[in-house]
């Protein structure tokens, strides 16, 4: 029997129902329009998946979310039938929390009638999901015949983490087989995760092994539609990445939709069967650098209130990176770039600067800021006293340029990018006030050397040194005082921060890990000249007992920073939930 399927990954707006909702009939004529028998959208495409808690607590606005479904969505569901993700709810019920009960739920339409209301019945509660602190989960399993030519299919329908049921006792994909599904669709708001060094396990192979172990137990072709775009949760900005998919019985990719961007293709399928497609190419630095781009633009356009971006850059790598993140996202037109030196910036840096502005055409300003250092540093020393540290002055440039930036900001209206890396961010390496202001942290999830990886991919990308090979060869410094350099070894540094903050790995674990050889390949350089060369037991102990105390007592600073674009296994933010007490040392005593 032939069966076609319309997967329809769109870039919904939180909690812009009426907006999302004309999206939402417009993709369901497009598919009736190509032939299709069902069209799927992605988990709560009507409402946005990052919901404001104040939102899910609003009747007014859960009864938005039905009337639109109800009176926009299903009325345009003539000659096809759709599967949609709203919020259903129950007025006559509370829930735990004393307000109605809520359900992440997906309605299958059909011809004008609601054939289904399917709640989703796994709730996740990690990393930034919140499903079960908001919903009550759905209890039904029950296969819907939907119309298709001259007959009926049953389907399954399953709601992101129902997929994901290797840990749960209930098993929705089983319990569909059992009654007789002969086709099971998931819906998702599944957020992008990039692979690591070295290795292919980011979230889209993950959701690859997950589907086709589904596949291999169950028999039955499975269709997988993801949101595209961003959301948050105050203090991340979650990218989704779409590549929505589909498989055949037998395991087989038959359909990949693109990553990072709104698609709609269809998939005929006969028995269960279709036409293999090849898997999509794959680069790690790729897609991390794709990913940053698309929150970029899709943050600026979402947000609706800035202007224009600015960039403030040093002649150093990470803001050269951030730069051409930048200029991807957003074009010349929209980006302008400033470069703010003082008295210790040497002509290398601000040549650098200069030339990788000249690469991209963009609007380019250059603010010395030595007077205004000096006016203020007299002031303070006029009606204080003397700096007793030179860590204040070094602090007090970075902060005048913060300064300089946000009026910059508030007077053009514009979104400012702030340009420190997972690393620096970690150990505290920033300035409060200073160079981390801003409103979007692009690369704040990228470790040192992930920055110089895709600060490379950049220039593959053009095929020509868009960003200046001086700024690799510069050595990494604040240039906050003479003669200054960063203290790490950031090579090492970086995957140690990696492996404290994603694994959870301890400075004693990783101690017995580095006697034993047995640090990561893949993240750590291992070879001739690597680690193992570089440190002995005692000075390995001594680095990751630093790094993990710097880790710790800089808390208070990354709980201020501006939001993260989340591409790793855990970002800094509401991702990883920390605390500014921490007595924990790890194994240090």
């Amino acid at each position: 029997m032939r069966f076609k399927v319309s997967l329809a990954q769109i870039n919904p707006k939180t909690g812009d129902i009426r907006g999302n909702s004309r999206k939402i009939v417009e993709t369901i004529r497009t598919a009736r329009e190509r032939g299709a028998d069902l069209v799927v959208l992605p988990e709560m495409c009507l409402t946005g998946y990052c919901l404001d808690e104040k939102l899910l607590i609003n009747l007014e606005f859960l009864r938005a979310n039905r009337t639109c479904l109800m009176d926009e969505i299903l009325p345009a569901c003539h000659g096809i039938s759709a599967i949609v993700g709203f919020i259903d709810f129950d007025e006559a019920r509370l829930g735990p929390d004393g307000r109605v009960v809520r359900h992440n739920a997906a309605a299958v339409l059909s011809h004008g009638r609601l054939l289904q209301v399917v709640r989703k019945r796994l709730l996740p509660a990690y990393r930034y999901f919140d499903d079960k602190r908001y919903f009550v989960p759905g209890e039904e399993v029950e296969p819907v015949s939907i119309p298709i030519g001259q007959g009926s299919v049953p389907i399954g329908v399953l709601i992101c983490e129902d997929l994901w049921d290797e840990s749960y006792p209930l098993k929705p994909c089983s319990l569909y087989r059992e009654k007789g599904a002969r086709y099971l669709f998931c819906i998702n708001a599944s957020p992008f995760v990039g692979s690591n060094p070295g290795s292919r396990d980011g979230k889209r192979f993950i959701r690859d092994s997950v589907i086709r172990g589904q596949i291999r137990r169950h028999g039955l072709p499975l269709v997988y539609v993801n949101t595209v775009g961003v959301g948050d949760n105050g203090k991340n900005i979650i990218p989704f990445d779409g590549f929505s998919v589909a498989y055949d019985r037998h395991g087989q990719l038959v359909g990949a939709l693109p990553q990072f961007t709104e698609s709609q293709e269809e998939v005929v399928f006969e028995n269960g069967v279709s036409t293999p497609v090849p898997d999509p190419p794959f680069s790690r630095e790729d897609e991390i650098y794709q990913a940053l781009v698309m929150s970029v633009r899709d943050y600026y356009d979402k947000i609706g209130i800035f202007t224009r971006v600015l960039e403030a850059i040093s002649g150093g790598i990470d803001s050269a990176l951030g730069a051409a993140i930048a200029y991807e996202a957003m074009g010349r037109e929209l980006l302008s770039v400033y470069s703010l030196p003082s008295r210790y910036n040497s002509a290398t840096t601000l040549g650098a600067a200069r030339k990788l502005a000249r690469n991209f055409e963009l609007d380019y300003h250059e603010v010395p800021i030595q007077k205004m250092v000096d006016a203020i540093t007299e002031g303070f020393e006029e009606h204080l006293h003397p700096m007793n540290l030179s860590v204040t002055l070094e602090n007090l440039q970075a902060r005048v340029r913060g300064l300089i930036m946000m009026a910059e900001s508030n007077d053009l209206q514009a979104l400012l990018l702030t340009n420190g890396n997972q690393t620096e961010i970690a150990l505290g390496y920033a300035t409060l006030y200073g160079d981390m202001v801003g409103g979007l942290s692009v690369i704040g999830d990228l470790s040192k050397p992930d920055v110089y990886a895709l600060a490379r991919h950049v220039n593959r990308r053009w095929g020509r040194p868009m960003i200046p090979e001086e700024i690799f060869a510069i050595a990494p410094s604040a240039e906050l005082k003479e003669d200054q350099e960063d203290p790490f070894d950031y090579d090492v540094v970086g995957p140690l921060v990696n492996d404290l903050v994603e694994r959870g790995s301890s400075p004693s674990e990783l101690n017995i890990r580095f006697r034993r050889r047995e640090l990561d390949p893949a993240r750590f350089p291992t070879q001739k000249g690597g680690i193992y060369d570089r440190y002995d037991e005692s000075d390995f102990n001594e680095l990751a007992g630093s790094i993990n105390r710097s880790l710790n007592s800089s808390v208070y600073k990354r709980l201020q920073g501006a939001p993260i674009v989340v591409v790793s296994a855990r970002a800094f933010g509401f991702d990883l939930r920390e605390t500014i007490i921490n007595g924990w040392r790890g194994g240090e005593g």
